[in-house]
């Protein structure tokens, strides 16, 4: 008795290569094989489950045996005899060995003493062993032989989807080809054509689920949709697929995406909970959360990466809108925790509460600033500085160089310091980080004279603009573009005194205690960060000249004048020793009062 309903994977299973989806290069090496009488004597089909290898298999030995192919043709008539009993799988000349139960020694010599028999009806005895990485290592060996040199009327075609499981002596023998998983794509429009021929109205959404839980197989997606077909002939919904095979809706993840948006947690642990009612697996939930995280992802990369986006066309679109509801660096973090906390899900005691976990750390994560944010704050932060009389500094006169050039200040009264004889400098703020200043004041550095920055005199008067073309506001400019773009090289070029230019070298003065600064300077990838900088500022071949410093005289004591004395031990001046010493009346012993002492 025939039965009633013949599976959809197996009624339109291809019977041409014109047929097979998805692999165009495969089938078209394999047709022009066949049209020119050049079929390999040992194929390797390695690939994922329902990619076409069995079938591909097929109908090398459809062509192979048909007895009505015209010479140049590749198709089988599938008319003649032979044609039909492979199709029915009734053929003596084409068998399908299954590895995995056929996978000892003593299948192969029975396959070894059979092959040297030609075939019964047609020109090819095809064989096709399928999972043939479930074979043994004894059984390979034991076909080695025959594989290399098999009989001309002798063709064999082994079936994977392990190919590193292979041995590389069986696989050298063979051509190998590999066969892909089908894109959303391919498979949504194999679905749509499959219910057209159906005659049944199936929802471009639908076809979409359906080719999402398929992975790429297309045999799994036929059977979702004869699982959806038999739960609704007559319409096959997004709703009728996702009730049919216990799968979430994209309404749901988006209800998901859009708590993580809004950082709704409440809203997160809402929908996961109905998720759960349905019957759902927390393990299907995350996987469904991190395939729409990672669309979103691609989206807010950037919008032309929509073709990497497995969803039908109509969906793309409400992808595209919640995708600019957040920054590729949110989804990354995103992604990168969920993903965690799917690894730990099978291995969890209570896995609902692991992911509602994540869910809502996933929805208390800070928020990445955007880069146009901070940019216009920056601009309004300046702009309010600029309001205010003597808040915001000219360009270039942030800091002065380290001259040893004197500068007149306002007397505390309003008089210049100059009227009433030397005043004395007033001492500059301690920059955060800086060396405290020195005890005295080096001579050697010169003076920068015209060029040393006034001190404003009232806090409501104006700063002076400096010139831009003063060399020592392009050291200042040079300065700080080097700290932008490598913090440490800049703040040993800072602790350089600017002396001016000397041709095209631009000289500062280090002391012997910036020996450390010196070599950071000279190094080979510093110098051409100096160079680039240097060039920009002060014209094609600037280069940096660094001098020796020369250390302050001591001042000679005057004759009339008696040395003073040094500090009593344990005074004021005292060392740690020396007080130590002062409180017990004890003595320092030297490095070798232990020996006088024995």
């Amino acid at each position: 008795m025939p039965l009633s309903h013949l599976a959809l994977a197996r009624k339109y299973r291809p019977q041409r290569f014109a047929d097979l989806v998805g692999q165009d290069p495969i089938r078209s090496t394999l047709e022009q094989a066949v049209a020119k009488n050049r079929v390999a004597h040992a194929y390797l089909f390695a690939g994922p489950r329902g990619s076409g290898k069995t079938t591909t298999a097929r109908l090398i030995a459809k062509a192979l045996n048909c007895e009505r192919r015209a010479p140049g043709e590749s198709e089988p008539c599938n008319q003649c005899g032979s044609c039909t009993e492979i199709t029915a799988g009734t053929s003596l000349d084409v068998l399908e060995i299954d590895g995995a139960s056929n996978r000892g020694i003593e299948e192969i010599r029975n396959l070894r003493e059979n092959v040297k028999y030609t075939a019964s009806g047609g020109r090819f005895k095809v064989y096709i062993i399928d999972e043939a990485h479930q074979l043994t290592d004894y059984a390979w060996n034991a076909l080695l032989k025959t594989l290399e040199e098999p009989p001309e009327h002798v063709r064999f075609v082994f079936c994977t989807t392990e190919p590193l499981e292979v041995p590389d002596t069986i696989a050298s023998r063979c051509q190998v080809f590999e066969f892909r998983r089908l894109r959303s794509e391919e498979l949504v429009k194999h679905l749509l054509d499959v219910a057209r021929k159906e005659a049944v109205p199936l929802a471009e959404d639908a076809a979409a689920l359906i080719a999402r839980a398929s992975e790429g197989s297309v045999r799994d997606a036929l059977g979702r949709l004869d699982q959806a077909l038999a739960l609704s002939p007559e319409e096959v919904t997004a709703a009728t697929v996702a009730q049919a095979l216990g799968l979430a809706g994209l309404d749901a993840y988006f209800d998901l995406g859009e708590a993580l948006g809004r950082r709704d947690p409440k809203l997160a642990l809402q929908v996961m909970d109905r998720l759960h009612d349905r019957g759902m697996d927390v393990e299907e939930i995350a996987d469904g959360l991190s395939h729409h995280l990672r669309q979103l992802l691609l989206l807010a990369v950037d919008p032309s990466l929509e073709k990497l986006v497995d969803a039908a066309p109509s969906d793309r679109d409400r992808y595209a809108a919640q995708a600019k509801e957040f920054r590729p660096t949110d989804l990354d973090t995103m992604l990168g925790l969920l993903l965690e906390t799917r690894g730990a899900l099978r291995r969890a005691e209570a896995p609902r509460i692991l992911l509602e976990v994540a869910l809502v750390e996933l929805c208390t994560l800070p928020t990445a600033a955007r880069i146009e944010d901070l940019i216009r704050r920056l601009g309004d932060l300046e702009a309010k500085l600029e309001g205010e009389p003597g808040a915001r500094k000219a360009p270039g006169t942030a800091s002065t160089p380290k001259a040893g050039a004197p500068e007149s200040v306002s007397a505390p009264d309003g008089g210049a310091g100059t009227a009433a004889g030397p005043a004395t400098p007033a001492a500059p703020a301690p920059r955060r980080g800086s060396p405290p200043p020195r005890a005295e004041q080096e001579p050697s550095r010169p003076a920068v004279g015209a060029t040393a920055l006034r001190l404003v005199e009232s806090p409501s008067a104006e700063v002076e603009v400096a010139d831009p073309s003063d060399p020592v506001v392009r050291w200042r400019h040079a300065v700080d573009r080097v700290k932008e773009r490598k913090l440490l090289l800049g703040t040993c070029l800072e602790e350089g005194s600017f002396l001016g230019m000397a041709g095209g070298n631009v000289r500062i003065a280090l002391s012997a205690e910036h020996a450390f600064h010196r070599a950071m300077l000279e190094l080979k990838e510093n110098r051409e960060i100096l160079n680039e900088e240097l060039e920009r500022l002060y014209g094609r071949g600037a280069r940096l000249l660094c001098e020796s410093a020369i250390p302050p005289a001591r001042e000679a004591p005057d004759a009339g004048r008696t040395e003073p004395k040094p500090p009593p031990p344990g005074g004021p001046g005292a060392t740690i020793v020396e007080r130590i010493v002062e409180l017990f009346d004890g003595e320092v012993l030297g490095p070798g009062s232990d020996e006088g002492n024995a």
